[in-house]
């Protein structure tokens, strides 16, 4: 049985989320030091502090507003990092220092994974981009992290998982602002983060394309992955998934039951059907749980994949650090603050 089939049927236990990273002790014993590091970059962006700049930041701003020259004008990733470590910071809350201004380049969308509508940006309206924590229990770290609409993000506000569930199990036309289409889009684009953070267990449908750059859960990994292996409209891209999700079946018996899988998902493709119309069909489902439980895939193996999709996307070296666990750098015994 795959091990990560194993975990997701069961849930992570709470016992195995034990790590507290460095990262996060030095945060909660050098708090000062963390605004004093905000102030100075703001300085060197020369972006103006805010009026409730503490202490600290003012001391960083200060120390370098005179002696950094005037830079070219700054871009929207870098302001919304600067502002996005900033309100953090205010709030306690965790930063990596894998969030960078690329890697929000990096997540940046056209439009609202949850409303579908086209984002703006700067006009302080329900349409402008937003930096949304999918695990709200998590800090700020890749993985945990995707670009969605202001009002989208306003509406969950502090909604657990559970209650993002809930609510889109609704018949109300609107729930808490969203329809209960736009909350089933939430909760499959949160459930890879809060399953990893220990909060939801088993298997369900994915019913929308899912961002390469969101720790999914390792099922929604499989059914994305199978999707585009029969689907893509490139057929470079097509023989590039399958290959990999061949290397997937440590025998003849699960190649077999991936060829099922796949030739289920290009019935439903002949019908039309987009994902969920693909994976909420109940044949196609078991045939994916069947498939699944008889992979290789581990928490090694998926922390390999993930990571290679971020230097993919980040453009960092291939032999750059080491695989980059779920559950690490989360701060989650902190539930994503600095203490």
């Amino acid at each position: 049985m795959s091990e990560l089939f194993y975990l997701e049927m069961n849930g992570i236990p709470k016992a195995d989320i034990y790590m507290l990273p460095r990262d996060a002790i030095m945060q909660n014993e050098e708090k000062e030091k963390v605004g004093y590091l905000i102030g100075q970059d703001w300085a060197y962006y020369r972006q103006p502090l805010p009026d409730n700049a503490d202490a600290a930041i003012y001391r960083g701003y200060e120390s370098n507003v005179a002696q950094i020259p005037m830079r070219s004008e700054v871009d929207r990733f870098t302001k919304k990092w600067l502002q996005l470590r900033y309100h953090a910071y205010l709030r306690k809350r965790t930063v990596s220092e894998d969030v960078t201004p690329r890697l929000i380049k990096a997540i940046d969308v056209s439009f609202c994974q949850i409303t579908e509508i086209n984002l703006t940006h700067g006009f302080q309206i329900d349409s402008d981009w937003s930096v949304e924590r999918l695990c709200n229990s998590a800090g700020y770290a890749w993985g945990n992290l995707t670009i969605i609409s202001k009002k989208a993000n306003e509406i969950r506000g502090s909604m657990t998982y559970d209650e993002i569930c809930n609510a889109a199990e609704s018949k109300k036309n609107s729930s808490h602002g969203l329809s209960p289409t736009e909350w089933e889009r939430y909760k499959c684009l949160a459930r890879g983060p809060n399953f990893w953070a220990g909060k939801t267990k088993g298997i369900e449908p994915i019913c929308m394309p899912m961002s390469v750059l969101v720790f999914m859960s390792p099922s929604q990994l499989l059914q994305d992955r199978a999707f585009w292996s029969v689907r893509s409209k490139s057929p470079k891209t097509r023989e590039q998934v399958k290959k990999f999700i061949k290397t997937l079946c440590p025998t003849e018996t699960s190649k077999a039951k991936l060829t099922k899988l796949l030739h289920r998902i290009e019935r439903h493709g002949e019908k039309g059907h987009l994902m969920k119309q693909t994976f909420t069909n109940k044949s196609c489902h078991e045939e994916l749980k069947e498939w699944y439980e008889s992979t290789n895939l581990t928490v090694e193996r998926y922390t390999q994949i993930m990571t290679r999709a971020l230097k993919q996307n980040l453009d960092l070296p291939k032999n750059s650090e080491n695989p980059i666990n779920p559950i690490e750098e989360w701060w989650l015994n902190t539930n994503g603050h600095f203490y």
